[in-house]
């Protein structure tokens, strides 16, 4: 079994989009556990909003973001496309030339930054790469849990938000941006309770009921909107 090369020394702080990735695995199987289009999407909102959160980016809508059709057409502009110190997030960047639409912007960075996501995330312990053989030719690879602390920490601040407690810390924030972004692609953890349900929109419609988003995302709130509602 062939083992990719993990890079520690390009491990970073941690994004946004590292812990979406923790979330949309399963400890089990190490599969991804929506749809490719759904993962992209998702995936590609998250790192467009470490971006933001970076300096890197803002967005002009090209009509009122107030559906997600207007949200993805929006442009996202580059402000600053020099190095940011992460591999992930200048695999994003150079692909943004041109002031491509939010919508395309999102598919193309969670397609590039999926990979060297899972890679990094088994890096830091988090996950481990495992690779079999169907029929001898195909190959699978799979990222199951290694050491679920850090996504346990991630998945407690959302079940705290989404059972209403007071925000506490930044990362509170954090895991209200989560919740809208899962709540995007229907994948909300405990979805299936109507209120779960209910609460998780509330959220997604105002992020801040949460929390303030400008303590981590400050001068994005436009941004914010517009990019959660284009994933969705």
């Amino acid at each position: 079994m062939s083992e990719p090369v993990f890079r520690t020394e390009e491990i970073r702080m941690p994004l946004l989009a590292e812990s979406l990735a923790l979330l949309l695995l399963d400890d089990e199987s190490g599969r991804s556990t929506v749809s490719l289009g759904h993962r992209h999407r998702a995936v590609g909102g998250a790192v467009l909003l470490d971006l933001a959160r970076a300096g890197r980016i803002t967005v002009t809508p090209t009509a009122p973001t107030s559906s997600s059709v207007a949200a993805r057409q929006a442009r996202v502009d580059v402000v600053d496309g020099g190095p940011t110190g992460d591999t992930v997030l200048d695999a994003a960047l150079s692909g943004l030339g041109g002031r491509p639409t939010v919508g395309w912007a999102a598919e193309n960075a969670g397609h590039r930054a999926w990979r060297p996501l899972l890679e990094r995330l088994a890096a830091d312990g988090a996950v481990r790469f495992e690779e079999q053989r169907v029929l001898g030719v195909l190959k699978i690879r799979t990222w199951p849990a290694a050491d679920p602390s850090r996504e346990q920490a991630i998945r407690a601040a959302i079940t705290a938000a989404l059972r209403g407690d007071p925000p506490a810390a930044d990362s509170d924030v954090e895991a209200a941006v989560l919740i809208a972004i899962l709540h995007g692609i229907d994948h909300v953890p405990g979805g299936d309770d109507p209120a779960v349900r209910a609460r998780a929109a509330e959220i997604a419609r105002s992020p801040q009921v949460a929390g303030s988003p400008a303590d981590a995302f400050p001068g994005v709130d436009l941004l914010l909107a517009t990019i959660l509602l284009a994933v969705s």
